[in-house]
């Protein structure tokens, strides 16, 4: 039989072998609270990203517009609607658009689960089918647009393109293009 120190109490038989009652409902309480601030801010997320999308594309516009007047030449910017995914263009000596980069920006996509659910031009009207495109002129002109973001939980977002500032507002929702001819 061993012998005890002084001061020291005897734990043989007396080992722990789970939690308490009162340990657990501490654990359940603490997990009940973080989910109850996290949970909410979950639905956030999803619309941060399409804000954000919206956002880098609207300073795309209003950079290659800038691009545009800086270089002297017109500048398009195709957006691929199936993929996402857009780019610039400068017209050639032949008046043909190529793909080009420039200093700032080569190509950006809206990222997974972001899509264009619709884009509107003032002169190429409502675009259907896999690439849409805006212009973007060296005489400090854009070509008035609306582009609507959408993403997987059915929020929208539209980008309009101001034709004299080369500026892009970002509003919630759905916008229409209004001009001439009627609204679209």
């Amino acid at each position: 039989m061993p012998m005890l120190k002084a001061g020291m109490p005897n734990n043989r038989g007396h080992g722990r072998g789970g939690f308490t009652l009162v340990e657990l409902l501490v654990v359940m309480f603490i997990i009940s609270l973080f989910m109850a601030f996290t949970l909410p801010r979950l639905a956030d997320i999803g619309e941060l990203r399409l804000n954000n999308a919206a956002r880098h594309l609207g300073r795309t516009i209003t950079y290659l517009y800038a691009e545009a007047i800086s270089s002297h030449k017109v500048v398009r910017l195709y957006m691929e609607l199936d993929k996402g995914k857009y780019y610039p263009a400068t017209m050639n000596s032949k008046g043909e658009f190529e793909k080009t980069t420039f200093p700032l920006f080569s190509s950006g996509s809206l990222g997974a689960g972001l899509e264009v659910k619709k884009f509107i031009t003032v002169f190429g009207g409502e675009f259907g089918g896999n690439t849409a495109y805006l212009h973007l002129m060296p005489e400090g002109m854009a070509e008035k647009s609306v582009i609507v973001l959408g993403d997987d939980s059915g929020r929208l977002v539209s980008l309009i393109v101001d034709p004299l500032t080369g500026r892009v507002r970002v509003e919630p929702g759905r916008v229409s293009l209004e001009y001439g001819g009627g609204a679209v």
